[in-house]
């Protein structure tokens, strides 16, 4: 038998793939070793604040009504006003 088999009868690995180094993860380039998985949204900051912009202005739609360019002379309020709804800002 040949001196360079092993046991199972394979070659050993050759000198040539000792030298190649493998590329690191990102696990590894981070180092945050245990932390709870987060999307990956969370993890840009300028993404993450783009989409907090985003709910806010839709939340805020509900609260203040939205600004209308004037096409014609005022007409009145084009949707109505309703009784029943009261939007002002009580003094302190």
């Amino acid at each position: 038998m040949q001196d360079n088999l092993d046991e199972s009868g394979s070659e050993e690995p050759e000198a040539e793939s000792e030298t190649e180094k493998r590329g690191i993860t990102f696990e590894i380039a981070k180092n945050k070793g245990l932390t709870p998985k987060r999307k990956k949204e969370n993890r840009n900051p300028r993404v993450k604040n783009k989409n907090k912009f985003r709910k806010a202005t839709v939340r805020r739609k509900g609260q203040v009504r939205g600004v209308y360019k004037e096409i014609s002379r005022y007409g009145g309020e084009p949707f109505g006003i309703k009784a029943s709804v009261s939007k002002s800002i009580k003094l302190k």
